[in-house]
Formats: C-alpha cells, sequence, structure tokens
C-alpha cells in the first residue's frame, strides 16, 4: 500500500492543495494515529514509512502456506479507549472481538475462568475472579484482595521510588501469590519483569486495567491478522481521505531553519516541503533525525524483549481462545483462527524474555512440553513447523525513574512534535500508549498550524464506590 506516489525525479515535492503541509514520519501505531487525528483539519498530510509496509510493531509475515501471522500477538483491554476509538472512528472495529472471560491455568492444570461480574459495581466486578482462582486457598485470596487495595491507594506522588516486587513483598504479599498472579499479569502487561517494572506502573494497570470499571478488564482480541488491521486496512482508510501514504521511503533528515523548525523533511532523494512534522519513530531513531530535541538514550530509557513461540501442530491442540499460564516459562497462549492452517496454530507469548534468548532450541522444547502438559490433545499431535520470533526492544522498560527520562510531544521547535510509545504519554508502552501520543502529537501540531485535531478520549470513568476505596492524594 503506498497511496499516492511522490514523483522521485523532483527534488522538492508535496502533495497538492491550499492548506498547511503535516509530514508524519514513521508509519507505526503512533504515526497512523497521528494521521488519522488530523485527516478533517484541512492538513495536507503524508506519513512516511521505511519499511515496506505500515503497522510498524503490530506486524504480520508469512508462513510456510503463504498466510499471514502475526509477529507477536497484540491484544488490548476496555481501558484503552484510545486505541478502541480510533478502530471505531475508522470503521475497524469489526475485525477486533471482546472477551470478557480470562482464563487462568494453575500449575497442576486447574483451569480458572475469571469473568467480572456485570451486576456488581466495581470494584466488586472482581469478586468472581477471586472466588475462581483454585490454585490459591482462601488465606491467599484474601491476601491478594487487600494487595490490590493498598497498592490502588498508593498515589503516584507518595510512591517510593522502588519496584513492583520490592514493593508486593514489602506489604506481605505471599510469595505464592506473587508468582501466580502478580507476576504473570504485571509481566504480561508491562513486557518487563515484575523485579524491574516501577510500582507506580503497577499500579496503573492495576487501577485502571482492574478496579475502576466493570469493562475495564474485557479483553479485546483482532480477528484479522495485524498486517492486514494496520498494514491494509487502516493505511487503504487514510489513503481514501486524502492522506499521502509512502512505503520504502526512509527519512534521513529534517531540514530546519535559523530559529530550528522544520521546513522540509529529506529521504530518497527528495524534499517533502512540511509546516510541521511529527515524528514518530523509535527513540533511536528519532535521536539521529532531531538529536537536540531528543534526551540522550541511558540506562532509564531502554527497552525490553518480548518473544514470541509460533507453532502449527497436524490438529487442533488449545481449546481455549487464550489463556494465562501460572508458574511458568510460557506466558500467555492464544489460539488463533487468523492464521493459514489455523486448526492446528497457537502462539506463545513470553515478555521481558531476555534470560531465555540464547537457546532458541531449548526454549521451544520447554514451550511445547509446558502445552503437552495442560493440553491433553497436544500429546499426542505432531508438531509439524515452529518459529521463534523475538523483538529485543519490542517496549519501553518501565523501570523507576524512566517516567522522568520520556519526552514530551512538544519540542523546543515550534512546529517538530515527537509521538510513539516511548513519550510521555501517561501510559506504559502500549498500543493504547502509542495511539495516545498520536493524538497528543497531531493536537500539537494542529494547534501550531491553527487547526484542531481529534484529541484524546477521557479514561473509563471509576464508579464511587472505586474513588471512596481509592481516596484522593494527599495535596
Amino acid at each position: 500500500m503506498t497511496g499516492a506516489r511522490v514523483d522521485e525525479r523532483s527534488r522538492s515535492v508535496a502533495p497538492g492543495g491550499a492548506g498547511p503541509h503535516v509530514v508524519v514520519i514513521g508509519g507505526g501505531i503512533a504515526g497512523l494515529a497521528a494521521a488519522e487525528a488530523l485527516v478533517g483539519t484541512g492538513c495536507r498530510i503524508t506519513l512516511v514509512e521505511s519499511r515496506r509496509r505500515v503497522g510498524g510493531r503490530a506486524a504480520s509475515f508469512e508462513d510456510g502456506a503463504g498466510g499471514l501471522v502475526d509477529a507477536c500477538q497484540h491484544v488490548a483491554m476496555g481501558c484503552c479507549t484510545n486505541l478502541l476509538d480510533l478502530l471505531r472512528r475508522t470503521g475497524l472495529d469489526d475485525a477486533v472481538r471482546c472477551d470478557r472471560t480470562m482464563w487462568f491455568i494453575g500449575p497442576s492444570g486447574d483451569r480458572a475462568a475469571c469473568t467480572p461480574a456485570r451486576w456488581l459495581p466495581a470494584p466488586l466486578h472482581l469478586a468472581p475472579l477471586l472466588v475462581s482462582m483454585r490454585h490459591f486457598t482462601w488465606r491467599e485470596k484474601l491476601a491478594l484482595a487487600g494487595g490490590m487495595l493498598r497498592l490502588a491507594r498508593l498515589h503516584p506522588r507518595d510512591a517510593p521510588p522502588t519496584t513492583a516486587l520490592d514493593w508486593l513483598r514489602a506489604s506481605g504479599q505471599p510469595d505464592t501469590v506473587i508468582r501466580l498472579f502478580w507476576q504473570p499479569v504485571l509481566e504480561s502487561a508491562l513486557g518487563e519483569s515484575i523485579d524491574l517494572v516501577d510500582v507506580v506502573a503497577a499500579r496503573k494497570v492495576l487501577v485502571d486495567g482492574f478496579l475502576a470499571h466493570r469493562h475495564a478488564a474485557d479483553l479485546w482480541v483482532p480477528t484479522v491478522p495485524l498486517g492486514e488491521l494496520f498494514g491494509t486496512r487502516l493505511a487503504a482508510w487514510l489513503a481514501a481521505r486524502g492522506v499521502v501514504v509512502r512505503t520504502g521511503w526512509k527519512a534521513s533528515a529534517i531540514e530546519r531553519d535559523a530559529a530550528g523548525d522544520a521546513r522540509a523533511v529529506v529521504g530518497e532523494g527528495t524534499h517533502l516541503p512540511c509546516d510541521a512534522a511529527i515524528v514518530s519513530v523509535p527513540w533511536r531513531a528519532a535521536a539521529r533525525l532531531v538529536s537536540d530535541l531528543v534526551p540522550e538514550v541511558d540506562e532509564r530509557l531502554g527497552g525490553s524483549p518480548i518473544t514470541a513461540v509460533h507453532l502449527w501442530f497436524d490438529r487442533p491442540v488449545v481449546d481455549l481462545p487464550h489463556a494465562v499460564l501460572v508458574g511458568r516459562t510460557s506466558q500467555w497462549v492464544f489460539r488463533s483462527d487468523t492464521a493459514a492452517g489455523a486448526s492446528g496454530y497457537c502462539q506463545v507469548v513470553i515478555s521481558a524474555s531476555r534470560g531465555l534468548l540464547g537457546d532458541r532450541a531449548g526454549l521451544l522444547d520447554t514451550v511445547v512440553a509446558e502445552l503437552r502438559d495442560v493440553f491433553p490433545a497436544t500429546r499426542g499431535a505432531i508438531l509439524r513447523d515452529a518459529k521463534v520470533v523475538t523483538d529485543p526492544t519490542a517496549v519501553l522498560s518501565v523501570r523507576p525513574g524512566v517516567e522522568a527520562a520520556r519526552p514530551q510531544s512538544v519540542t523546543a521547535a515550534s512546529n517538530i512534535l515527537l509521538a510513539g510509545d516511548w513519550t510521555a504519554t501517561g501510559w506504559p508502552s502500549t498500543m493504547e500508549g502509542a495511539v495516545r501520543s498520536g493524538r497528543i502529537a497531531a493536537a500539537g501540531a494542529a494547534t501550531r498550524l491553527g487547526r484542531q485535531a481529534a484529541r484524546l478520549v477521557p479514561d473509563l470513568p471509576s464508579s464511587a464506590l472505586v474513588r471512596l476505596l481509592v481516596g484522593t492524594p494527599r495535596p
């Protein structure tokens, strides 16, 4: 999908029209969200992406049968209000389904179908989730409930600079509860080890993702490959509304005037004159383009790896749409109906997988053994093919101190904005964070140009009981 093409024989070209020209550099979810937010503002919009397809890390690859398989399974939650709004606004909400039940499979193979109650107010709607976890004793369940309340009442301004693991231990959470609940939930949500993530990020997952609203923990799962959802359908939606989507076009520099403002984006032998530029690429690439506007990458601004293990069996083996495997190397397993040969295909996702990168064959053996331990149909099935895919910097590592290093969208250059899930969005490095960053950057660019772009959608409202229990931060 290339959209309208820029004539590469011309040294200085831009889409026709009378409105100001905004160039979005980077076609990941953040860049796509920025372009979508600018549609209807009267701006001319060009989105450039160095890869052959847009979508960034939300990408797919072709399996041996020629079908698309997601490089890593992406899911959203009901609290991801801006991502879900983007899908609705672009008519792509038919490509995701809502699952209210989250399956946990305990160490002994016992299954817990955790479905928040529809008829109880938040946070009491989580009571069925706690009751259904048969791998915990009642004492452990009460300890978990108490830990949830204490963490929810820990307001960010009062939080110590500590990791989630240290805080949970200091708060008296039993080791079993930490290992079989907090670790799989927080590591899956934040993409980083529980002994490294900031306790404030852990609190956000708990409050926004579980406690605040009855639908906050709903899982929204794509029903088509991400390459089709973002790389084809969203790109086509943008192109149909006049956005020039240029793939295979790498921005090498931003030409700036004496005041430091952007005049043109340079790349592939051409100049794209612009009235504003949104830099929506990973932080290291952004630092190369605008080194004076992006903080130096240090130990606070680093990445965390996520590994996806793709498995093709000769028959259906996973009888659940998805499940959290607690107490194992495998963290989440997804049965996908979007891949070719889907009847025997499944994917295992392991966040914070840095300790597993040296032995892929051993990892594959471990994952298959764990699946055979909890899914009986796997034991007699033949593994026809397998692929291990690791992104070493899949997400921004939300360690203590990282928020101080995340830059704001607005920069010292009046018409250069930053976007990406690594910027200061108030959210962890997720699809929701990426969409928010794109919308924030688009609003900043539009304001600079005397226009108004689509702005952030509010969070799900917290129930009165949650507000009472959580309290308010001290002045």
